[in-house]
């Protein structure tokens, strides 16, 4: 009876290690194949974003360099306790690499005036002014198709938002203030300062300094002011990502 009991407890024991080791290895087999699904997503959205770049022969590295300065940005205001209740919500990664999408409505420009070698005309401007409702229709698609919500999600507000202004002069929706999602407000200021920055047909790139100036000067106008305190304290480090992928 005894040896019956211990024979029992041992094959117990046996089963309980056996499914610990199966548990495990299923445990390993998950993590690698989110990994591997995480590396498929950010290869199609840094070839999505290249795709979109290559297209504009005035923007070469703009996407790579935003994409920077949001970083940069979002964690100064962690640090600084600046919209932090709603940051810390996020997940950094998926909002980070889908600000890379901001400008995929760029893809229905005509060349004639993405590439249009002087200032554009107003009716070119109101062309231009399409691309954000544009790329959200897209990402919507990709929503329908995929069912990635949080990543496209993200996109989606960059994408729709990064044109609208602080005063409520901007485009497509004339939001003011806080009604601008705060990923529409980071891009806004990352985008502006990578094109004072950089050569554009209708003119020279300003230096570091002079941009810096325009930046500060629109707080309040263009930009969320409690962004801009923030940028303020980082200009060195955004300044050294534009000499890096300059």
């Amino acid at each position: 009876m005894l040896l019956n009991r211990i024979r029992k407890h041992l094959d117990i024991d046996e089963l309980v290690r056996e499914r610990t080791r199966q548990l495990a290895l299923r445990t390993e087999q998950l993590a690698r194949r989110s990994e591997e699904i995480l590396r498929l997503k950010n290869g199609i959205v840094f070839t999505l974003a290249d795709v979109i770049e290559s297209r504009d022969s005035n923007t070469g590295g703009h996407i790579e360099r935003t994409t920077w300065y949001i970083r940069i940005l979002i964690n100064a205001m962690m640090e600084q306790d600046v919209y932090s209740d709603e940051i810390k919500e996020w997940d950094l990664d998926s909002v980070i690499s889908s600000a890379r999408l901001h400008d995929i409505g760029k893809i229905s420009i005509p060349d004639s005036i993405l590439n249009k070698p002087d200032k554009l005309t107003a009716e070119e401007f109101e062309v231009i002014k399409t691309h954000p409702s544009v790329g959200v229709r897209m990402i919507e698609q990709m929503t329908e198709q995929t069912g990635d919500a949080e990543f496209l999600r993200n996109a989606k507000l960059f994408a729709a938002y990064h044109h609208e202004k602080w005063d409520g002069s901007g485009y497509p929706d004339g939001l003011k203030g806080t009604e601008i999602p705060l990923h529409g407000r980071l891009m806004a200021i990352s985008d502006v300062y990578d094109a004072l920055v950089s050569d554009r047909p209708y003119k020279k790139a300003f230096p570091h300094e002079r941009a810096f100036d325009i930046i500060m000067e629109d707080a309040g106008v263009h930009f969320d002011p409690a962004i801009v305190e923030v940028f303020k304290s980082v200009n060195q480090k955004i300044m050294s990502i534009k000499e890096r992928y300059g």
